[in-house]
């Protein structure tokens, strides 16, 4: 046992780098933000994904995942970043402002995932991962960058997840890239400016309080399994993180 978890059971975090771009500055901050791994309290096994060079189609609404027992029909990308959401304890999102709102394969994962959970065998499955977000856009005021974070607030909602903010914010971390183009994060890291290190402080705060609540609600469920494992709802929970 460490820290009261499991050695062999760390918490698993999937970072998400949700930009369609390579090498741009959705992925450079979010490689900046994971590198306080190590200064966790709790063992940390890091997954990344990026959306750059995968196929995310929308959603059709042929609900045929609600018959097959949610197995979307559509045949790209999706069950891979799929199965990685499932079997992570913590997500955090890094995403870009497009037009005032999260991109589109981004949503499109979204839509598609809530869509599929409707056709497991339980309905209002308890996830309860730990989700918090990055987002950074082109304009220092009124850019987007909290609506990208309200979408994601709404999709925790939907999922039965603990949305996790930044102690110095709202609801997550913001960041300017003043023109937009892909190594504007990486020239203000290197100049230090002050809204650069805010936006790194917050994002790292978030993914130290995304790890602490996760390491909370195993322990608590753990401690309570013998209450809630006859609620059929919580069955994949614990068949994911709880040890016989």
């Amino acid at each position: 046992m460490e820290n009261g978890l499991p050695e062999e059971k760390p918490i698993k975090l999937l970072a998400i780098s949700a930009s369609p771009r390579k090498n741009g500055n959705t992925q450079f901050i979010l490689e900046k933000a994971v590198e306080c791994m190590e200064d966790q309290k709790f063992p940390v096994e890091l997954i990344t994904y990026s959306f750059a060079g995968k196929k995310m189609e929308s959603c059709m609404g042929c609900l045929a995942c609600y018959k097959n027992g949610g197995n979307c029909v559509i045949k790209d990308s999706f069950e891979t970043i799929r199965r990685l959401w499932k079997e992570a304890d913590c997500i955090l999102y890094c995403t870009p402002v497009y037009v005032a709102g999260i991109p589109g394969q981004l949503k499109n994962f979204i839509d598609r995932l809530s869509n599929a959970d409707y056709g497991l065998d339980i309905r209002g499955t308890r996830h309860m991962k730990t989700i918090g977000v990055i987002a950074q856009g082109g304009d220092f005021f009124g850019g987007g960058a909290e609506l990208c974070m309200v979408d994601i607030m709404r999709h925790a909602a939907m999922m039965n997840c603990v949305y996790i903010p930044p102690d110095a914010s709202y609801v997550g971390s913001g960041g300017w890239v003043w023109d937009s183009h892909r190594k504007a994060m990486e020239e203000k890291a290197a100049l230090a400016t002050k809204d650069y290190q805010l936006t790194l402080e917050n994002a790292r705060n978030i993914i130290t309080r995304s790890v602490e609540m996760a390491a909370i609600i195993r322990t608590g469920a753990g401690k309570l399994r013998g209450v809630l494992e006859t609620d059929e709802k919580y069955r994949y929970y614990y068949e994911r993180t709880v040890e016989e």
